[in-house]
């Protein structure tokens, strides 16, 4: 899963493809070769991202069945809660990024984390304190939860900001590359983890451990947070911090630094100004709103990872399944996605990009309907398989898309705009996903998971459906770049 955001979706600025590379492998040794001389500070910002992706994917993948099994909330409660959590996450990153500019990369980390440490211990402390149907008990938990959040909006930009500030021309690429691989190893290593914290091991007579349950799991998320401090206390200090400030070459874009975004010169009533913005901003153009909110019926499988994928295992196969669901849920895609976007995005790259996000969102969207068969392990692995090829095929050539859209001068616009439907799931996804568990995969009582994942299935197929119909509309005008 790419985002950090809430997924399952990460934005990769490393994971575009470029062009006129002659020998990819030759480029990669090269580019770590050039790791080499990166500064302390910028190893340091991708441990803890690194770590930041062990607690926050424990967390979330989770967090569903803490609201129901452990709070005895409704699951359309539990799943509202969680949509307007990852959403605010989202937000509050728009909030802090600015705020991170300013407090320096390291104390915007130790804010961060300290932030996750409250607010993510309330959540399996306050259980054993207070009665679970009380008010004070919801309470500290929406408080844990917006605490969590607000340290999940100082932590993204202030780790990209970390690697744009401790990098040069050469590292750069490499390091946002590294925060993306080194997230989804997270959540690989924590895939593993979680199923073992939560279930325990029984190897016979010899060892058996029974597991510590959700609420385990998510203690082991507060004390990787504490290590996290312990770093970022005693390791990255202020002496380290300078040192890689000095030495990196600041590894921003030059090319686009100090360019004058169309419109910068506006004069006239606030009025003026906005529809003067208005003329040139994303919203004006017809093409791109339609080929972003064209992928956005594909894109809610990704929150579907976290609000259904987690109970629908967990209830719908047998306890060895369920009692590895995170090792299944939280390991298969983050790999296929580490370990494929480079070797299909060499295979593709003379793929014109339009074509490609066709593609890639059709074998996204149609693994859905093996659902229509029953809960079955290997179809399963089937979906989460071709699930995450898809969005190898899809995700990196997205934001490539959209800058190709994009006129002179308002990349950054339209990049920001391309995630807005990302944003939107977040919220829209949680009042449904949960009120569909209740009925077709509830705690107690018959399954008809068939129907319900009939449903998200028709729902993806939309998107491959309207990029077909509308091609020659998007694409008029467009001079495709070869990728």
């Amino acid at each position: 899963m790419a985002e950090k955001s809430e997924s399952g979706q990460v934005d990769n600025p490393g994971s575009v493809a470029t062009t006129g590379i002659p020998n990819p492998f030759t480029e990669l040794v090269n580019s770590f070769r050039a790791l080499k001389g990166a500064p302390r500070g910028f190893w340091y910002t991708n441990y803890i991202y690194w770590l930041d992706g062990v607690a926050y994917f424990g967390m979330l993948t989770l967090l569903a069945m803490y609201f129901h099994d452990i709070l005895g909330m409704s699951d359309e409660s539990g799943h509202r809660i969680v949509s307007a959590y990852m959403a605010l996450i989202t937000g509050f990153m728009l909030i802090f990024g600015p705020v991170s500019d300013k407090l320096g990369v390291r104390k915007s980390l130790i804010v961060s984390v300290a932030l996750y440490i409250i607010g993510r211990s309330a959540l399996p402390l306050v259980p054993h304190f207070l009665p679970v149907d009380s008010s004070m008990l919801l309470a500290v938990v929406f408080v844990g939860l917006l605490l969590a959040a607000a340290g999940n909006g100082f932590m993204q930009p202030a780790s990209y900001a970390g690697v744009r500030k401790f990098s040069d021309k050469e590292t750069a690429t490499m390091g946002y590359g590294l925060l993306y691989a080194g997230m989804n190893l997270g959540i690989v290593f924590i895939g593993f983890m979680s199923s073992r914290i939560r279930t325990g091991i029984d190897l016979g007579e010899n060892f058996r451990f029974d597991g510590f349950g959700i609420e385990g799991v998510m203690w082991f998320c507060v004390l990787v947070n504490v290590l996290m401090l312990l770093i970022l206390v005693f390791f990255f200090t202020p002496a380290v911090e300078r040192e890689a400030e000095e030495n990196g070459g600041n590894g921003t874009d030059e090319g686009e630094a100090g360019q004058a975004e169309p419109g910068a010169e506006l004069t006239g009533s606030l009025l003026n100004r906005f529809l003067d913005w208005l003329k040139i901003s994303p919203l004006s153009n017809a093409r791109f709103m339609f080929f972003i909110f064209a992928l956005m019926p594909v894109q809610t499988l990704f929150a579907y990872q976290f609000l259904v994928m987690p109970q629908f295992v967990t209830r719908a196969f047998s306890e060895v399944v369920a009692n590895n669901m995170e090792v299944i849920v939280n390991v298969t895609n983050p790999l296929i996605i580490v370990l494929g976007v480079p070797v299909i995005t060499a295979m593709t790259r003379k793929v014109p990009v339009y074509r490609m996000m066709i593609i890639g969102s059709l074998v996204s969207a149609l693994p859905t309907f093996f659902f229509l068969l029953g809960p079955n392990f290997w179809l399963l692995m089937a979906y989460l398989v071709l699930f995450s090829i898809g969005e190898a095929l899809w995700q990196p050539r997205f934001l490539q898309y959209a800058a190709e859209l994009a006129p002179e001068g308002q990349t950054g616009a339209y990049i920001a705009f391309a995630n807005l439907p990302w944003f939107m799931i977040k919220f829209i996804a949680g009042w449904y996903t949960g009120r569909m568990m209740d009925i077709y995969c509830p705690a107690e009582g018959p399954l008809n998971t068939e129907t319900m994942w009939l449903i998200y299935g028709l729902v993806a197929m939309v998107s491959p459906i309207a990029l077909v119909l509308a091609g020659k509309w998007v694409q008029k005008g467009l001079k495709e770049k070869i990728a």
